[in-house]
């Protein structure tokens, strides 16, 4: 079989974003004699994964702003020119439009439109550009891929899609209760309740709300705190929000880390409020790790696959959502057993290199008749 290449359109490659860690868990599984990836980024930042990208043969690209859009487009077809792809894999929206256009234009076989959200944008005003820009996606694309049912439905309606689960590495996400004892020590919890939250400090992620249910649920748990891992657009408002509520003993927003594994072995419960998700990565590893969650009743049931999941109507009051917190942390669990549940889920990386590469060759297939 010949290799495929690929050239991957992300937002960015940073470390603790959804779209690069499902970029990067398929990118390790791939069979490399048979796929070469490459990556284009929209926007260029400090992260492990480059080096890692390299390391497996690939290239990775960093796009100008599409504000000067002639160069924009120069850089573009220079890029495809050098390349000769195979496939193009859009994991944006439409800051993609230009790239999928000059691929179109120079007769890339495969085009994919791959849908990582139940929603299209996290303000009004994004959601009503997105969606006057989706039906030109649409139009560039040959095929669509999605994370779940519900966010291929959100983007491509009636038409045919393929779900294509996000998956996390099995053996990483494993619960050991030494590591547990070490992170409560380093972050000097060893006493205290922990909820955390991983994710972009975002309006999708509803963090405002996050931190009303937090001091409602302290009021009843006293030595409570909360852990809130990852940066984003809100990061200075929530804190400041921290600070108004005289909560800044209690939240630690922790910013972007390395240690994310880590940090999950430290937590009693994981909190997961978001307005919309396509499927929430966080929700899939929390599990991994045994971590009971409370999640918003718009997050997709196609995260499930343990015991540990508990669904709360976001029209339900702060007290409600702090009763559930509280609820779940006392069902004891033996916490090690549940990265079994990962290894037979759909979630699990084990051979998810070999469904990419099949999905990739169906695709060409189809094209070449």
């Amino acid at each position: 079989m010949l290799k495929i290449k690929v050239l991957m359109l992300v937002p960015n490659l940073f470390v603790a974003n959804g779209v690069a860690s499902f970029v990067m868990n398929y990118l390790r599984n791939l069979d490399h004699d048979e796929v070469q990836v490459d990556i284009a980024s929209y926007k260029e930042g400090d992260s492990v994964y480059y080096a890692e990208v390299e390391a497996a043969g690939g290239k990775m690209f960093f796009l100008p702003g599409i504000k000067n859009l002639p160069e924009h487009v120069k850089v573009c077809n220079k890029i495809l020119s050098d390349g000769r792809y195979d496939i193009i894999h859009d994991n944006t929206l439409h800051i993609s439009i230009p790239m999928m256009w000059c691929a179109k234009k120079a007769g890339v076989p495969v085009r994919i439109l791959h849908s990582h959200s139940s929603k299209l944008g996290e303000t009004r005003k994004k959601e009503l550009r997105n969606k006057a820009f989706r039906p030109i996606l649409r139009s560039l694309a040959t095929d669509y891929l999605a994370c779940s049912k519900m966010a291929g439905q959100m983007m491509f309606g009636n038409r045919k899609f393929t779900v294509l689960p996000n998956v996390i590495r099995t053996e990483k996400y494993r619960y050991d209760s030494a590591a547990r004892e070490n992170v409560r020590r380093k972050m000097n919890t060893q006493d205290r309740f922990v909820i955390g939250s991983v994710g972009r400090l975002a309006t999708e992620k509803n963090p405002f709300f996050a931190m009303d249910v937090f001091e409602c649920l302290q009021k009843q748990v006293p030595n409570a705190e909360y852990w809130w891992v990852g940066r984003g657009p809100l990061e200075k408002s929530v804190q400041d929000y921290v600070n108004q509520k005289g909560l800044s003993e209690n939240v630690r927003l922790l910013g972007s880390r390395n240690d994310v594994t880590d940090l999950y072995q430290g937590m009693d419960v994981f909190f997961l409020p978001s307005l919309f998700e396509g499927l929430p990565v966080t929700g899939v590893e929390a599990q991994a790790m045994g971590l009971p969650i409370v999640v918003s009743d718009t997050v997709t049931k196609e995260m499930v696959y343990t015991d540990l999941v508990d669904y709360v109507s976001l029209k339900s009051t702060k007290e409600i959502w702090a009763e559930h917190l509280i609820k779940v942390a006392e069902k004891k669990q033996n916490r090690s057993n549940y990265v079994d549940n990962l290894r037979k889920s759909v979630f699990s990386d084990i051979g998810c290199g070999n469904r990419l590469e099949g999905i990739y060759r169906r695709f060409l297939d189809d094209k070449n008749g």
